[in-house]
């Protein structure tokens, strides 16, 4: 069970993340140590690192989402249309709904 279903880039994790169809607890629960992070050559997600690095608990506070990091960290699966609709739904999610 994830304590915090909202991810820091605004994903809500029960319902959003295929995290690379890689199971994953949450990015929150596993201090930014996402499975996926592999993919990218890193250990931790670049979001949840930036985010924690300018002292915030998620993108919602920083204000500047979606970021070049945001973009460097596609799905590179996902169709532009696929992406487009990612970011509009996190960003909704991180303004609550």
């Amino acid at each position: 069970m994830i304590k915090n279903p909202l991810a820091t880039c605004g994903v809500s994790c029960p319902t959003d993340c295929r995290a690379y169809k890689i199971d994953c607890q949450g990015c929150i629960e596993l201090a930014g140590k996402v499975s996926w992070a592999v993919f990218y050559g890193l250990e931790h997600c670049p979001i949840y690192t930036c985010a924690r690095d300018k002292g915030f608990s998620s993108c919602a506070q920083c204000g500047s989402a979606p970021c070049q990091v945001w973009l460097d960290t596609r799905n590179p699966e996902a169709s532009d249309e696929e992406f487009a609709a990612d970011i509009a739904n996190r960003l909704a999610n991180l303004k609550g709904g």
